[in-house]
Protein backbone atom coordinates (compact mmCIF):
# COMPACT_ATOMS: atom_id res chain seq x y z
CA UNK A 1 0.00 0.00 0.00
CA UNK A 2 1.03 3.76 -0.78
CA UNK A 3 1.51 5.36 2.23
CA UNK A 4 1.99 8.57 1.56
CA UNK A 5 0.67 10.78 -1.11
CA UNK A 6 3.22 11.54 -4.07
CA UNK A 7 4.31 15.20 -5.21
CA UNK A 8 1.54 17.53 -6.49
CA UNK A 9 3.70 17.95 -9.28
CA UNK A 10 3.36 13.84 -10.21
CA UNK A 11 -0.14 14.27 -9.62
CA UNK A 12 -1.30 17.11 -11.95
CA UNK A 13 0.68 15.56 -14.93
CA UNK A 14 -0.87 11.79 -13.64
CA UNK A 15 -4.45 14.33 -14.22
CA UNK A 16 -3.88 15.60 -17.26
CA UNK A 17 -2.29 12.20 -18.60
CA UNK A 18 -5.83 10.82 -17.77
CA UNK A 19 -7.32 13.76 -19.56
CA UNK A 20 -5.80 13.32 -22.50
CA UNK A 21 -6.32 9.49 -23.09
CA UNK A 22 -10.37 10.24 -23.45
CA UNK A 23 -11.34 6.88 -21.79
CA UNK A 24 -13.21 5.37 -18.56
CA UNK A 25 -16.46 6.13 -17.76
CA UNK A 26 -17.98 7.84 -13.76
CA UNK A 27 -19.43 5.21 -12.04
CA UNK A 28 -20.04 6.16 -8.42
CA UNK A 29 -18.40 4.57 -5.30
CA UNK A 30 -15.41 3.05 -7.99
CA UNK A 31 -12.08 4.05 -8.59
CA UNK A 32 -8.82 2.94 -6.87
CA UNK A 33 -4.68 3.14 -7.37
CA UNK A 34 -3.92 -0.62 -7.74
CA UNK A 35 -2.02 -0.67 -10.64
CA UNK A 36 -0.56 -4.22 -11.63
CA UNK A 37 2.03 -6.17 -13.68
CA UNK A 38 1.53 -8.83 -15.54
CA UNK A 39 3.54 -11.59 -16.85
CA UNK A 40 5.41 -10.04 -19.13
CA UNK A 41 6.53 -7.05 -17.19
CA UNK A 42 3.99 -4.64 -18.68
CA UNK A 43 2.54 -2.09 -15.76
CA UNK A 44 -1.33 -1.46 -16.62
CA UNK A 45 -2.04 1.79 -14.10
CA UNK A 46 -5.37 3.28 -14.58
CA UNK A 47 -7.84 4.22 -11.56
CA UNK A 48 -10.79 1.59 -13.29
CA UNK A 49 -12.63 -0.65 -10.46
CA UNK A 50 -15.87 -2.12 -10.69
CA UNK A 51 -19.23 -2.09 -9.20
CA UNK A 52 -21.82 -4.27 -10.05
CA UNK A 53 -22.24 -4.29 -13.86
CA UNK A 54 -19.99 -1.44 -14.35
CA UNK A 55 -16.74 -0.37 -14.27
CA UNK A 56 -14.88 3.06 -13.94
CA UNK A 57 -13.99 5.78 -11.43
CA UNK A 58 -16.16 8.49 -9.28
CA UNK A 59 -14.46 11.90 -8.31
CA UNK A 60 -12.31 10.71 -5.27
CA UNK A 61 -11.14 7.49 -6.78
CA UNK A 62 -9.74 9.44 -9.46
CA UNK A 63 -8.30 12.68 -7.75
CA UNK A 64 -7.59 11.52 -4.31
CA UNK A 65 -6.90 8.01 -4.76
CA UNK A 66 -5.60 7.86 -7.96
CA UNK A 67 -3.77 10.92 -9.11
CA UNK A 68 -2.06 11.18 -5.82
CA UNK A 69 -0.94 6.87 -6.04
CA UNK A 70 -2.90 6.20 -2.81
CA UNK A 71 -5.17 3.26 -2.17
CA UNK A 72 -8.15 4.12 -1.59
CA UNK A 73 -9.39 2.24 1.56
CA UNK A 74 -6.92 2.93 4.52
CA UNK A 75 -7.56 1.29 7.61
CA UNK A 76 -7.66 3.66 10.99
CA UNK A 77 -7.63 6.76 8.51
CA UNK A 78 -9.57 9.60 9.67
CA UNK A 79 -10.92 7.80 12.89
CA UNK A 80 -12.20 10.54 15.48
CA UNK A 81 -15.77 11.90 16.88
CA UNK A 82 -15.45 14.07 13.82
CA UNK A 83 -15.36 11.21 11.11
CA UNK A 84 -18.15 10.83 9.11
CA UNK A 85 -15.83 8.38 6.87
CA UNK A 86 -13.60 6.19 8.26
CA UNK A 87 -11.10 3.62 6.66
CA UNK A 88 -11.77 5.22 3.11
CA UNK A 89 -10.21 8.04 1.14
CA UNK A 90 -13.62 10.09 0.07
CA UNK A 91 -14.59 13.89 -0.03
CA UNK A 92 -15.75 13.68 3.54
CA UNK A 93 -12.99 12.14 5.17
CA UNK A 94 -10.22 14.03 3.23
CA UNK A 95 -11.57 17.03 4.32
CA UNK A 96 -11.79 15.80 8.11
CA UNK A 97 -8.54 14.67 7.98
CA UNK A 98 -7.30 18.07 7.02
CA UNK A 99 -9.23 19.93 9.34
CA UNK A 100 -8.19 17.21 12.77
CA UNK A 101 -5.74 14.97 12.25
CA UNK A 102 -3.14 16.11 8.92
CA UNK A 103 -2.08 12.32 8.57
CA UNK A 104 -2.57 12.84 4.78
CA UNK A 105 -4.01 16.07 4.29
CA UNK A 106 -3.86 19.70 5.53
CA UNK A 107 -6.32 22.76 4.46
CA UNK A 108 -4.93 25.72 2.96
CA UNK A 109 -6.35 29.09 2.21
CA UNK A 110 -4.09 29.98 -1.59
CA UNK A 111 -4.77 27.75 -4.55
CA UNK A 112 -1.53 25.79 -6.05
CA UNK A 113 -1.11 23.39 -9.14
CA UNK A 114 -1.67 19.87 -7.35
CA UNK A 115 -4.34 21.54 -4.89
CA UNK A 116 -7.25 19.39 -4.02
CA UNK A 117 -10.89 21.22 -4.74
CA UNK A 118 -13.36 20.10 -2.92
CA UNK A 119 -16.89 20.00 -0.76
CA UNK A 120 -18.28 17.20 1.11
CA UNK A 121 -21.49 15.01 0.82
CA UNK A 122 -24.24 16.68 2.80
CA UNK A 123 -26.11 14.35 5.32
CA UNK A 124 -29.52 15.94 6.42
CA UNK A 125 -32.33 14.62 8.62
CA UNK A 126 -35.19 13.13 5.88
CA UNK A 127 -33.18 14.12 3.07
CA UNK A 128 -30.81 11.98 0.52
CA UNK A 129 -27.67 12.87 1.06
CA UNK A 130 -25.96 16.14 -1.06
CA UNK A 131 -23.34 13.80 -2.47
CA UNK A 132 -19.52 15.88 -2.40
CA UNK A 133 -17.30 16.36 -5.43
CA UNK A 134 -13.30 16.98 -5.65
CA UNK A 135 -11.16 17.55 -8.28
CA UNK A 136 -7.72 18.28 -8.66
CA UNK A 137 -6.36 21.75 -9.18
CA UNK A 138 -4.08 22.26 -12.60
CA UNK A 139 -3.61 25.78 -13.40
CA UNK A 140 -3.58 29.40 -11.48
CA UNK A 141 -2.92 31.77 -14.29
CA UNK A 142 -5.96 33.19 -14.29
CA UNK A 143 -5.25 33.83 -10.78
CA UNK A 144 -3.81 36.91 -10.51
CA UNK A 145 -5.18 37.65 -7.19
CA UNK A 146 -6.81 35.73 -4.67
CA UNK A 147 -9.08 36.90 -1.60
CA UNK A 148 -8.96 34.14 1.40
CA UNK A 149 -11.84 35.76 2.81
CA UNK A 150 -14.08 35.57 -0.65
CA UNK A 151 -12.19 32.79 -2.80
CA UNK A 152 -13.49 32.94 -6.16
CA UNK A 153 -13.27 29.30 -7.50
CA UNK A 154 -13.88 29.98 -11.19
CA UNK A 155 -10.06 31.45 -11.74
CA UNK A 156 -8.81 28.09 -11.36
CA UNK A 157 -8.01 25.24 -13.81
CA UNK A 158 -9.24 22.31 -12.56
CA UNK A 159 -9.43 18.28 -13.58
CA UNK A 160 -12.17 16.20 -12.66
CA UNK A 161 -13.87 13.15 -12.81
CA UNK A 162 -17.56 13.72 -13.04
CA UNK A 163 -21.23 12.12 -13.13
CA UNK A 164 -23.49 10.90 -13.77
CA UNK A 165 -23.21 7.37 -13.60
CA UNK A 166 -22.04 5.98 -17.04
CA UNK A 167 -20.80 9.30 -18.41
CA UNK A 168 -17.90 8.78 -21.21
CA UNK A 169 -15.32 10.28 -20.87
CA UNK A 170 -15.04 10.48 -17.34
CA UNK A 171 -12.28 13.29 -16.44
CA UNK A 172 -13.00 16.70 -18.01
CA UNK A 173 -11.25 19.94 -17.53
CA UNK A 174 -12.82 23.16 -16.48
CA UNK A 175 -13.03 25.93 -14.20
CA UNK A 176 -14.17 26.07 -10.59
CA UNK A 177 -17.30 27.43 -11.19
CA UNK A 178 -19.34 24.01 -9.55
CA UNK A 179 -17.36 24.64 -6.77
CA UNK A 180 -18.45 28.45 -6.67
CA UNK A 181 -21.53 27.87 -6.83
CA UNK A 182 -21.94 24.66 -4.21
CA UNK A 183 -20.87 27.45 -1.99
CA UNK A 184 -22.98 30.39 -2.60
CA UNK A 185 -25.61 27.33 -2.29
CA UNK A 186 -24.01 26.20 1.04
CA UNK A 187 -22.54 29.03 3.10
CA UNK A 188 -22.16 27.50 6.18
CA UNK A 189 -18.37 26.73 6.86
CA UNK A 190 -18.69 23.40 7.26
CA UNK A 191 -20.49 22.65 3.89
CA UNK A 192 -18.52 25.17 1.55
CA UNK A 193 -15.38 24.23 -0.68
CA UNK A 194 -12.26 24.14 0.72
CA UNK A 195 -8.42 23.67 -0.59
CA UNK A 196 -6.54 20.88 0.52
CA UNK A 197 -2.42 20.08 0.04
CA UNK A 198 -1.42 16.29 0.25
CA UNK A 199 1.52 16.00 2.95
CA UNK A 200 4.19 14.09 1.26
Amino acid sequence: MNERPCSATEAVLRARLLLAAKTGQYVLGTGDYRPWTDEAGNVTDWPWTSRGTMTGSDCAGFAISWCYKLRRHRPGFNKGHWATVADDLNCNSAIEDGRHNRELFEEVLTPFPGALLLYPTIYLAGRSPFIGHVGIVSGVDRCLEWDVDAPDFTLLDVIHCCGPNGRKPAVVKSDGAIWQHHSHLWPKPEHKSVLLRALP
